[in-house]
């Protein structure tokens, strides 16, 4: 069933798989999610801000340095990015992070 589904999604959006392996000493993790070029550089997308924003600057900030701390303590850390192929809208959002552009990253 799983195996399907991810086959279905790679079909629908791009998608990178990889594996992780968390152990049962493993009790921290930080979930990241579109930290990306779309979203929170000035004037990088649809979807981005059209000037400096001071609270994306510190949530931009404050992620990093969470994850620079998760990363030297060896703790797990997953980061989902939105992107997408031009042709696939994405309604009712206007097309935005787009692969290969550099929104996605």
């Amino acid at each position: 069933m799983v195996s399907q589904t991810v086959e279905l999604l790679k079909n629908e959006i791009p998608l990178e798989q990889e594996s992780v392996v968390l152990t049962e000493a493993t009790v921290n993790g930080l979930v990241l999610v579109d930290i990306i070029n779309g979203f929170c550089t000035v004037g990088f997308g649809n979807l981005a801000p059209r000037e400096a924003n001071r609270q994306i600057s510190r949530m931009i900030n404050k992620s990093e340095r969470l994850a620079r701390l998760f990363c030297e303590k060896k703790l797990p850390v997953m980061a989902f990015l939105d992107s997408h192929h031009p042709n696939k809208s994405e309604d009712p959002y206007p097309p935005h992070c787009f692969c290969r552009l550099g929104e996605e990253e």
